[in-house]
Protein backbone atom coordinates (compact mmCIF):
# COMPACT_ATOMS: atom_id res chain seq x y z
CA UNK A 1 0.00 0.00 0.00
CA UNK A 2 1.53 3.33 -1.12
CA UNK A 3 1.68 5.69 1.87
CA UNK A 4 2.89 9.28 1.81
CA UNK A 5 2.99 12.31 4.12
CA UNK A 6 2.22 15.90 3.22
CA UNK A 7 2.18 19.33 4.82
CA UNK A 8 -1.06 21.00 3.78
CA UNK A 9 -3.79 23.51 4.47
CA UNK A 10 -7.42 22.47 4.26
CA UNK A 11 -9.20 24.17 1.37
CA UNK A 12 -12.60 22.54 1.71
CA UNK A 13 -14.52 19.82 3.55
CA UNK A 14 -17.67 17.97 2.48
CA UNK A 15 -19.48 15.53 4.76
CA UNK A 16 -20.83 12.24 3.50
CA UNK A 17 -22.44 9.28 5.20
CA UNK A 18 -22.90 9.30 8.97
CA UNK A 19 -19.34 10.14 9.99
CA UNK A 20 -17.14 10.58 6.93
CA UNK A 21 -15.69 13.60 5.17
CA UNK A 22 -14.14 14.42 1.80
CA UNK A 23 -11.22 16.76 2.48
CA UNK A 24 -9.61 18.97 -0.15
CA UNK A 25 -6.04 19.76 0.80
CA UNK A 26 -3.54 22.11 -0.74
CA UNK A 27 -0.23 20.44 -0.05
CA UNK A 28 3.32 21.70 -0.17
CA UNK A 29 4.49 18.57 -1.97
CA UNK A 30 1.77 17.80 -4.53
CA UNK A 31 -0.54 20.80 -4.81
CA UNK A 32 -4.26 20.15 -4.50
CA UNK A 33 -5.36 16.71 -3.26
CA UNK A 34 -8.78 15.28 -2.50
CA UNK A 35 -9.03 12.46 0.03
CA UNK A 36 -11.60 10.60 2.09
CA UNK A 37 -11.42 10.64 5.88
CA UNK A 38 -13.53 7.78 7.14
CA UNK A 39 -15.08 8.16 10.59
CA UNK A 40 -13.46 11.54 11.19
CA UNK A 41 -16.69 13.17 12.38
CA UNK A 42 -16.97 10.81 15.34
CA UNK A 43 -15.91 12.55 18.55
CA UNK A 44 -13.43 9.80 19.44
CA UNK A 45 -11.76 9.74 16.04
CA UNK A 46 -8.09 10.83 16.18
CA UNK A 47 -8.80 12.75 12.95
CA UNK A 48 -11.75 14.78 14.26
CA UNK A 49 -9.86 17.86 15.47
CA UNK A 50 -7.34 18.10 12.67
CA UNK A 51 -9.58 17.92 9.63
CA UNK A 52 -11.33 21.28 9.96
CA UNK A 53 -11.43 24.12 7.44
CA UNK A 54 -8.36 26.38 7.37
CA UNK A 55 -6.20 24.08 9.52
CA UNK A 56 -2.53 23.80 8.65
CA UNK A 57 -1.68 20.14 9.11
CA UNK A 58 0.67 17.26 8.52
CA UNK A 59 -1.22 14.28 7.08
CA UNK A 60 -0.42 10.72 6.17
CA UNK A 61 -2.40 9.29 3.27
CA UNK A 62 -2.60 6.06 1.32
CA UNK A 63 -3.29 5.99 -2.38
CA UNK A 64 -6.56 4.33 -3.29
CA UNK A 65 -7.68 2.99 -6.64
CA UNK A 66 -10.11 5.90 -7.03
CA UNK A 67 -9.45 8.29 -4.15
CA UNK A 68 -6.75 8.74 -1.53
CA UNK A 69 -7.50 8.03 2.13
CA UNK A 70 -6.32 10.09 5.11
CA UNK A 71 -4.92 7.80 7.80
CA UNK A 72 -3.37 10.26 10.23
CA UNK A 73 -3.38 14.02 10.68
CA UNK A 74 -1.64 16.34 13.13
CA UNK A 75 -2.26 20.06 13.53
CA UNK A 76 0.66 22.37 12.80
CA UNK A 77 -1.39 25.56 13.21
CA UNK A 78 -5.09 26.19 13.66
CA UNK A 79 -7.00 29.45 13.50
CA UNK A 80 -10.18 29.19 15.54
CA UNK A 81 -10.86 32.93 15.06
CA UNK A 82 -11.75 32.12 11.44
CA UNK A 83 -14.64 29.87 12.45
CA UNK A 84 -15.85 31.90 15.45
CA UNK A 85 -16.16 35.24 13.62
CA UNK A 86 -18.55 35.27 10.65
CA UNK A 87 -16.78 38.11 8.84
CA UNK A 88 -13.42 36.37 9.10
CA UNK A 89 -15.02 33.09 8.03
CA UNK A 90 -16.60 34.72 4.99
CA UNK A 91 -13.42 36.40 3.73
CA UNK A 92 -11.19 33.40 4.43
CA UNK A 93 -13.72 31.31 2.48
CA UNK A 94 -13.44 33.77 -0.42
CA UNK A 95 -9.69 33.33 -0.76
CA UNK A 96 -9.85 29.57 -0.32
CA UNK A 97 -12.72 29.17 -2.79
CA UNK A 98 -10.85 31.15 -5.46
CA UNK A 99 -7.75 29.00 -4.99
CA UNK A 100 -9.78 25.77 -4.97
CA UNK A 101 -11.64 26.62 -8.15
CA UNK A 102 -8.65 28.03 -10.03
CA UNK A 103 -6.23 25.14 -9.42
CA UNK A 104 -5.99 21.64 -10.84
CA UNK A 105 -5.27 18.48 -8.80
CA UNK A 106 -1.72 17.24 -8.28
CA UNK A 107 0.10 20.23 -9.71
CA UNK A 108 2.76 21.32 -7.25
CA UNK A 109 2.53 25.07 -6.73
CA UNK A 110 4.77 26.02 -3.83
CA UNK A 111 4.00 29.73 -4.18
CA UNK A 112 0.29 29.04 -3.69
CA UNK A 113 0.90 26.82 -0.65
CA UNK A 114 3.11 29.49 0.93
CA UNK A 115 0.53 32.17 0.15
CA UNK A 116 -2.23 30.25 1.93
CA UNK A 117 -0.03 29.39 4.91
CA UNK A 118 1.08 33.03 5.26
CA UNK A 119 -2.40 34.48 4.75
CA UNK A 120 -4.10 32.40 7.46
CA UNK A 121 -2.63 34.19 10.52
CA UNK A 122 -3.29 37.58 8.87
CA UNK A 123 -6.91 36.64 8.15
CA UNK A 124 -7.35 35.55 11.75
CA UNK A 125 -6.08 38.70 13.47
CA UNK A 126 -6.11 41.64 11.04
CA UNK A 127 -8.65 43.18 8.67
CA UNK A 128 -10.02 40.05 6.92
CA UNK A 129 -11.53 41.92 3.98
CA UNK A 130 -8.23 43.51 3.03
CA UNK A 131 -6.25 40.34 3.76
CA UNK A 132 -8.53 38.23 1.53
CA UNK A 133 -8.31 40.74 -1.32
CA UNK A 134 -4.51 40.90 -1.03
CA UNK A 135 -4.31 37.11 -1.02
CA UNK A 136 -6.65 36.77 -3.99
CA UNK A 137 -4.75 39.38 -6.03
CA UNK A 138 -1.40 37.77 -5.27
CA UNK A 139 -2.74 34.31 -6.12
CA UNK A 140 -4.09 35.50 -9.46
CA UNK A 141 -0.75 37.18 -10.19
CA UNK A 142 0.92 33.74 -10.16
CA UNK A 143 -1.95 31.92 -11.91
CA UNK A 144 -1.17 33.14 -15.41
CA UNK A 145 -4.47 34.98 -15.89
CA UNK A 146 -3.87 38.14 -13.89
CA UNK A 147 -4.67 41.54 -15.31
CA UNK A 148 -1.90 43.99 -16.08
CA UNK A 149 -2.38 46.72 -13.48
CA UNK A 150 0.67 48.92 -14.07
CA UNK A 151 1.49 48.71 -17.78
CA UNK A 152 -0.64 49.41 -20.82
CA UNK A 153 -1.63 46.11 -22.41
CA UNK A 154 -1.41 47.70 -25.88
CA UNK A 155 1.81 49.73 -25.93
CA UNK A 156 3.55 48.38 -22.81
CA UNK A 157 4.23 51.79 -21.28
CA UNK A 158 3.96 52.36 -17.55
CA UNK A 159 0.63 53.84 -16.53
CA UNK A 160 0.92 57.33 -15.07
CA UNK A 161 -2.03 59.09 -13.46
CA UNK A 162 -5.60 58.27 -14.41
CA UNK A 163 -6.11 55.80 -17.25
CA UNK A 164 -8.59 53.17 -18.44
CA UNK A 165 -8.87 49.43 -17.91
CA UNK A 166 -10.40 46.65 -19.96
CA UNK A 167 -11.30 43.17 -18.74
CA UNK A 168 -11.53 41.97 -22.34
CA UNK A 169 -8.09 43.27 -23.27
CA UNK A 170 -6.42 42.06 -20.10
CA UNK A 171 -5.79 45.14 -18.01
CA UNK A 172 -4.71 48.76 -17.94
CA UNK A 173 -4.91 50.92 -21.04
CA UNK A 174 -3.15 54.26 -21.32
CA UNK A 175 -5.16 57.21 -22.59
CA UNK A 176 -3.30 57.14 -25.92
CA UNK A 177 -4.45 53.55 -26.58
CA UNK A 178 -7.95 53.85 -25.23
CA UNK A 179 -9.64 53.98 -28.64
CA UNK A 180 -8.07 50.64 -29.58
CA UNK A 181 -9.37 48.83 -26.48
CA UNK A 182 -12.64 46.99 -25.90
CA UNK A 183 -15.21 47.96 -23.28
CA UNK A 184 -12.96 50.33 -21.36
CA UNK A 185 -13.88 51.78 -18.02
CA UNK A 186 -12.18 54.48 -15.93
CA UNK A 187 -9.06 53.40 -14.04
CA UNK A 188 -8.22 56.12 -11.50
CA UNK A 189 -4.70 56.46 -10.21
CA UNK A 190 -5.89 55.67 -6.66
CA UNK A 191 -7.29 52.29 -7.74
CA UNK A 192 -4.06 51.42 -9.56
CA UNK A 193 -1.99 52.29 -6.50
CA UNK A 194 -4.29 50.12 -4.34
CA UNK A 195 -3.69 47.11 -6.59
CA UNK A 196 0.07 47.77 -6.75
CA UNK A 197 0.29 47.99 -2.95
CA UNK A 198 -1.65 44.74 -2.51
CA UNK A 199 0.50 42.87 -5.03
CA UNK A 200 3.71 43.97 -3.28
CA UNK A 201 2.44 43.30 0.25
CA UNK A 202 4.78 41.24 2.44
CA UNK A 203 2.83 38.88 4.76
CA UNK A 204 5.59 39.22 7.37
CA UNK A 205 4.89 42.96 7.62
CA UNK A 206 3.10 43.65 10.91
CA UNK A 207 2.31 47.28 10.19
CA UNK A 208 -1.35 48.21 10.09
CA UNK A 209 -3.25 47.38 6.91
CA UNK A 210 -4.36 50.88 5.97
CA UNK A 211 -6.20 51.46 2.71
CA UNK A 212 -8.69 54.03 1.52
CA UNK A 213 -12.08 52.36 2.11
CA UNK A 214 -13.54 53.72 -1.14
CA UNK A 215 -10.63 52.34 -3.14
CA UNK A 216 -10.86 48.96 -1.35
CA UNK A 217 -14.53 48.73 -2.32
CA UNK A 218 -13.74 49.65 -5.92
CA UNK A 219 -10.86 47.15 -6.05
CA UNK A 220 -12.97 44.38 -4.52
CA UNK A 221 -15.92 44.93 -6.87
CA UNK A 222 -13.69 45.09 -9.94
CA UNK A 223 -11.57 42.10 -8.96
CA UNK A 224 -14.53 39.87 -8.10
CA UNK A 225 -16.21 40.72 -11.40
CA UNK A 226 -13.02 39.67 -13.17
CA UNK A 227 -12.57 36.38 -11.27
CA UNK A 228 -16.21 35.36 -11.61
CA UNK A 229 -16.04 36.17 -15.31
CA UNK A 230 -13.13 33.76 -15.69
CA UNK A 231 -14.92 31.05 -13.71
CA UNK A 232 -18.16 31.54 -15.62
CA UNK A 233 -20.36 31.62 -12.54
CA UNK A 234 -20.64 33.15 -9.10
CA UNK A 235 -18.49 32.40 -6.09
CA UNK A 236 -20.59 31.05 -3.22
CA UNK A 237 -18.50 32.96 -0.69
CA UNK A 238 -19.40 36.26 -2.37
CA UNK A 239 -23.07 35.64 -1.62
CA UNK A 240 -22.12 34.80 1.97
CA UNK A 241 -20.32 38.15 2.24
CA UNK A 242 -23.25 40.05 0.72
CA UNK A 243 -25.68 38.34 3.11
CA UNK A 244 -23.56 39.46 6.07
CA UNK A 245 -23.46 43.02 4.72
CA UNK A 246 -27.26 43.08 4.41
CA UNK A 247 -27.62 42.08 8.06
CA UNK A 248 -25.63 45.16 9.12
CA UNK A 249 -27.91 47.58 7.26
Amino acid sequence: MDTFTVEAVILRTDDFGDANRVVTLFSKEFGKLEANAYGCRRSRSPLSGALQMFNHISATLTRGTKVDIIREADIINFYDALTKDLERLAYASLLFEIVNRMTLPRQRELATFNLLANALPTLSRRNPRIAALIGSCQFMETSGVQLSFSRCVHCGKNIIGDAAISLLDGGAVCLNCRDAAQSCRPYPEGLRRTFETMLSFDWRDDTKLTFNSRQVTAAENFFLEYVQGILGNALKSVQFIRDLESLRV
